[in-house]
Parts: structure tokens; C-alpha cells; sequence
């Protein structure tokens, strides 16, 4: 319980139709509602003016935040300002520090990540992290005083300058306003002083601290799982530090994650980052299952234990050799649904041979012979391939009914590069403009719904070719909307749709190699930066609940559950040589191996333990461009 002193002589004894009970600070009350609930009374100082003051605290009034001690009301009293809030009956963090650790830490730093995060998808920042700041109630911890110190300067007459340095990130130092990044770093220093009572850049005095907070490296204990992720929001640049969803998605996800030890990428990518906007958006999934981490007896359990090792399979990371499928109890078990072939099909001018059954949820749509012209070929709702183009990458629609050609060739016949669309049925076809030279776009990719084609843009003046937007076709309304994004990256991790429609992209910092998600403004909604590198064309089930990708050490493929990113099988390659294709149902996936002859390949369909349950098509030379699609619904 904070500690409660009574009222001084000329305390007031009521702020509007609060009736004050008690002190907890300097112009800070205990006091009680009209109908009895305890709450905290704060008094703005008389020298700051309160019009400011309050508009700043406007929009976090009413806000329900998760694990935030929630602002009841807010308003001016004679000529200060006032402002409510829930009483949380718990000691600060601050008088408790150098006690926590194990289980208590993991839940603190659960608890304390999950309200930060709410607070950002609100499109709010906290400003003032600190062991001050969080409170250890009975029903878990709750972080206070959200937007006070920004409302505060706002409100200030005169300069103010940083209360608790020890727990500023560097570039609020410099004299930067709080952001999203800003507030990650002082949630990771203060979970440092969770466990050793100082902060990690502890000085001795004001100067020596922000000093070492602005050139040293931190002073880190041993955090156990959480250390190697603490340290990454504790870098100096606010865009090396993972934003606090993915931090959330960490701690609940999958507690092996936060070790990151061997997770590099297999090739370097150059990477372009400035800074990040102060745009997050989390899946409430995640805040629900961060909450079931906080309930109950003993959350500040003081304890060197390690989280409990019992849990389900997919809370531990198995070796990339080793195949592990985790199942939730309702769901069906594994089963062979990959049907030998009724009959072998061999295709037009490109050498392949197809091995297809009647029933299969999966068949080629498309490809191209690169030996005669580059002619590509595309499959109609009947199932004949027609030759659709010359010199373009040809990709249909999930329906059947367009194909959309992307020229390879060009600038041929203007400074604008363009998309062509063919009907499969009637061979009507359209031409859409999306950028100019010396901008290009390639890799197109339908939207689940065929309403949409997603490009990435490529800027042709850079060596080597960088990523630097994408591009959207309303195919319908015939308009193409070019976004650049915020950081530029690699030419081979295209733009892709996840299910439900948005932008994703895969992603490589040098160590962590994963998925971002984003808007149409360009800027990065959401992250799994942990769940290796996506490839193929589609990445994610026929379900959309699974994600398929090259597993962080480049040797398996890792499939992960899309909201959450744990790991649910681990799936070696059948050849060393090998490549992800795509899903081929919710239970298989497609590969490409090396075929018998050199030179050759083979399309395979496995299961998510690395068997072999059929060869789809075997290919007289290993780099024919191919496009796999669902059948569509007729």
C-alpha cells in the first residue's frame, strides 16, 4: 500500500466533488468519489496556466488503457488545475527495486509492455516511464501518469527540463519530444532497475548519468530470457529498437524467442532506416493473452526462477532438424490429403510435366518458357493454358477471370511503366500507368478477393536495385496508387497481402529477419521480427491462421501462427538445394527440389513433418518462373 500521510494546515479538503482524505505527495491527494471509491487528486503547481495543461490531457480522458491507472476527470479548481484518477493500492515500483526477478519479472515486463502498447494504439505516448511511474497493485502492475510530464511542459511558464534523466532515452536528451521509441526505452531500463534497483546507466551524479546514457552502453545483470531484448531497447537509435507490440508479441508469443541467439540471416541485405513514425498497432489477441499472464497469486513473486518450462510445445525452440508440430485439442490430426496423380500433362513450350488429380485444391496458373520469347502462358477456368503475352510476367487472378501482365521489357513506349489486364473469358484487356521512370515495378500479387494487385516499386538508378514502395490497382475503378514507405530495403523482399488485405513485406536488420506489416501511408503498423524470411508466393495457409517462412537460421522452413508468431512445426528441406513454393493446403506446403537430372527440378508436396507425400511436376530446367494458385470456385 503507498504510503498515506494526513492532510497539512491548508491542504484543501475538496477538488470539485472530491473529498480529499490523505497525502501521497506534494499537491498529490488521496481522496474519494461521491459515491465512495477511492481515488488520486493531483493539483496542477498555481504557476503553471491550466488551459494547456488540460488540452494536453484531453485525449487520454475517458480512455480505458490496459494496465494504465485509468484519468476519471480533469477540470480547474479556483485557478489551478486538477486532475483524477484511479487509486491503485500498490507500492511503486521505485521502493521495490533490486527484488524482482524470474517469474515476477517476466510478468512485470508483461504487464508494464502491454499498457504501453495500448496507449500507442491509441496513438498516445506515455512520456515519463520510470520505477516511479509503475505502481504493483493487487491485480497486477499499472503504469501512471500517462502524458503528465508533456502536459505538464506545455503547461509550464518557463523551461522544464527532464525530472529523472536515468530513465530518458537519448534522444529526448537532444531534445527530441517523446515518442513511441523513447517511452520503449525507458520500459527496458526501467525493468533494469526491477532487478538491480539502479538504472542501467547509473552515473553517481545527474552529468555522469546523461552521459553515459548518451555514449555508453548499458550495465546489464543477467535478465535471463528477457536480456538480449532489453538490450535492444536500450540502443541509442530509436529505429533500432523493436516497438513495443513486438515486444508484447515476444513476451507472449513464445518465451524462446527472447534469446535470439544464432537468429542471423543467411546473406547480408543493405538496409536504408530512418527513424520510425510514432505509429503502432496491436492485435488485441495479444493484449488479452498478456493479461492471462498477470492474473492471480504471487505476480511479484521474489525468485530467481525461470517462466515455467511446462508449457505446450510450441513455447520452446526446437532444433531446425528436428520437425515439431504443436495442435490445439480440437483440431484434426494430420492426415494424407495429397492424392496420387490421375494422369501426367505435358505443357507447351517450357518442359513441364504436370502429375495432377482431379481433386487438387492447388494447380499451376501460370508460367512463362523462358527459352522461346519469354511467352507466357496462363490457365482458364476450364483448365487450358493460353498464350497471354511475350516478355511479361503473367499472374491470374484467384477467380480465373484476369491475368495481369507485367511487363518485363520497360519504358518501350513511355516514361510511365504499366500493368496489363487480360478477362481470361473474353479476352477484353486494359492498360493502368503506376510509376515513372526511373521508378519500376515488379513481383505483382492479387489480393485474396481479386479486386486488388499489389507491385512493389524498384528504384532503377541505385546499384543494387533497392525497394523503395509499393504500388496498388483498384482493378475495378482502373487506378493505381503508388506509396513509398517510410525505409527502403532489399530488392528480394517483395510486397505481399496477408488475408485480410494488408501490406506486408518481409524484413532483414542484419540479425532479426521477419515480417512487417503496413498502411497506405507507407508507414509500419505491426512487426514479427522474429519469424525468418518469407519466400515463394504465398506465404500464408489457405485458412489464413498459418504463416510458412525460411526459419531464422536459413535450414527449415518454420511455420508460425499468424496473430501470435509462435512456432508450430518445424520442417526440414528435402534437399539442401531446396525451395519454398507456397502452402498446398492447410496441411502441406510446396517445395521445389533438385530433380534426378542436373539441371531439373521438381515441384514436391510435403507435410509439416518433411515427408514426401507426392512429386506435382517436374520441370526440364530448375528456373522456370511459375505461378500456384487455389482452384477457383466455380
Amino acid at each position: 500500500m503507498p504510503e498515506i500521510a494526513e492532510l497539512c494546515a491548508g491542504d484543501p479538503t475538496e477538488v470539485a466533488e472530491y473529498r480529499l482524505t490523505g497525502r501521497l505527495a506534494t499537491q498529490v491527494f488521496l481522496g474519494r468519489s461521491r459515491s465512495g471509491e477511492p481515488v488520486v487528486v493531483r493539483l496542477l503547481p498555481p504557476e503553471m496556466e491550466p488551459e494547456p495543461f488540460l488540452r494536453a490531457m484531453e485525449p487520454l480522458r475517458g480512455v480505458s488503457v490496459v494496465g494504465t491507472a485509468q484519468i476519471l476527470a480533469a477540470g480547474v479548481t479556483g485557478e489551478q488545475a486538477y486532475l483524477v484518477t484511479e487509486f491503485v493500492d500498490g507500492p511503486a515500483l521505485k521502493d521495490a527495486g533490486g527484488t524482482v526477478g524470474g517469474v515476477g519479472l517476466y510478468r512485470l515486463a508483461a504487464g508494464t509492455i502491454t499498457a504501453l502498447v495500448a496507449l500507442h494504439q491509441a496513438g498516445l505516448v506515455h512520456g515519463d516511464i520510470r520505477p516511479g511511474n509503475v505502481l504493483l497493485g493487487p491485480d497486477g502492475p499499472r503504469v501512471i501518469d500517462a502524458g503528465l510530464e508533456q502536459a505538464m511542459a506545455e503547461a509550464s511558464v518557463s523551461t522544464r527540463k527532464v525530472a529523472v534523466p536515468a530513465y530518458t532515452a537519448p534522444e529526448r536528451l537532444r531534445g527530441s519530444d517523446a515518442g513511441p521509441a523513447a517511452d520503449v526505452f525507458s520500459w527496458a531500463a526501467t525493468m533494469v532497475f526491477a532487478v538491480t534497483g539502479v538504472s542501467p546507466f547509473e552515473g553517481g551524479s545527474m552529468s555522469a548519468t546523461v552521459a553515459n546514457i548518451a555514449e555508453r552502453g548499458p550495465d546489464l545483470p543477467d535478465l535471463g530470457e528477457l536480456h538480449d531484448l532489453v538490450e535492444r531497447c536500450l540502443d541509442k537509435d530509436p529505429a533500432a529498437r523493436p516497438d513495443a507490440n513486438e515486444v508484447l508479441l515476444r513476451l507472449v508469443g513464445q518465451t524462446s524467442f527472447l534469446t535470439g541467439k544464432a537468429e542471423s540471416a543467411p546473406a547480408p541485405v543493405p538496409q536504408t532506416r530512418p527513424p520510425r513514425r510514432a505509429r503502432t498497432v496491436v492485435s488485441l489477441v495479444a493484449a488479452f493473452a498478456a493479461g492471462a499472464l498477470l492474473s492471480g497469486a504471487g505476480v511479484y513473486a521474489l525468485t530467481a526462477n525461470r517462466p515455467p518450462a511446462t508449457t505446450t510445445a510450441a513455447a520452446s525452440s526446437a532444433p531446425a532438424t528436428a520437425a515439431t508440430i504443436t495442435s490445439s485439442p480440437t483440431e484434426a490430426p494430420l492426415e494424407d490429403v495429397a492424392k496420387k496423380a490421375a494422369k501426367d500433362t505435358k505443357l507447351p513450350g517450357a518442359g513441364i510435366t504436370l502429375h495432377e488429380h482431379p481433386d487438387d485444391s492447388m494447380r499451376l496458373a501460370a508460367y512463362s518458357d523462358d527459352k522461346d520469347q519469354y511467352t507466357s502462358y496462363a490457365r482458364d477456368r476450364n483448365g487450358t493454358f493460353k498464350a497471354v503475352g511475350a516478355f511479361d510476367q503473367a499472374v491470374v487472378s484467384p477467380r480465373g477471370d484476369w491475368v495481369a501482365l507485367n511487363p518485363l521489357l520497360k519504358f518501350r513506349e513511355s516514361e510511365m511503366d504499366q500493368v496489363k489486364f487480360v478477362s481470361m473469358s473474353t479476352g477484353e484487356s486494359f492498360v493502368v500507368s503506376t510509376v515513372k521512370k526511373p521508378l519500376n515495378t515488379l513481383t505483382p500479387v492479387w489480393s485474396r478477393d481479386g479486386g486488388r494487385l499489389l507491385m512493389s516499386v524498384y528504384d532503377m538508378k541505385t546499384e543494387p536495385r533497392v525497394l523503395v514502395g509499393f504500388v496498388v490497382v483498384d482493378v475495378a475503378a482502373r487506378k493505381a496508387v503508388h506509396v513509398t514507405t517510410e525505409y527502403t530495403s532489399d530488392s528480394t523482399l517483395f510486397h505481399n497481402f496477408s488475408p485480410d488485405g494488408q501490406i506486408v513485406r518481409g524484413f532483414w536488420d542484419g540479425k532479426n529477419t521477419g515480417i512487417e506489416f503496413f498502411d497506405m501511408s507507407g508507414q509500419v503498423t505491426k512487426m514479427m521480427h522474429w519469424v525468418g524470411l518469407p519466400r515463394g508466393g504465398e506465404w500464408y495457409s489457405p485458412s489464413g491462421t498459418r504463416i510458412a517462412t525460411i526459419c531464422p537460421k536459413g535450414d527449415a522452413i518454420c511455420v508460425w501462427d499468424a496473430k501470435t508468431g509462435t512456432r508450430q512445426a518445424t520442417v526440414p528441406f528435402g534437399d539442401e538445394n531446396g525451395s519454398f513454393r507456397g502452402w498446398w493446403n492447410e496441411k502441406h506446403l510446396l517445395i521445389q527440389d533438385p530433380g534426378k537430372k542436373k539441371g531439373t527440378a521438381q515441384i514436391k508436396i510435403i507435410d509439416l513433418v518433411g515427408t514426401v507425400k507426392r512429386v506435382l511436376a517436374d520441370l526440364e530446367r530448375e528456373n522456370i518462373p511459375l505461378q500456384f494458385a487455389r482452384v477457383p470456385a466455380s
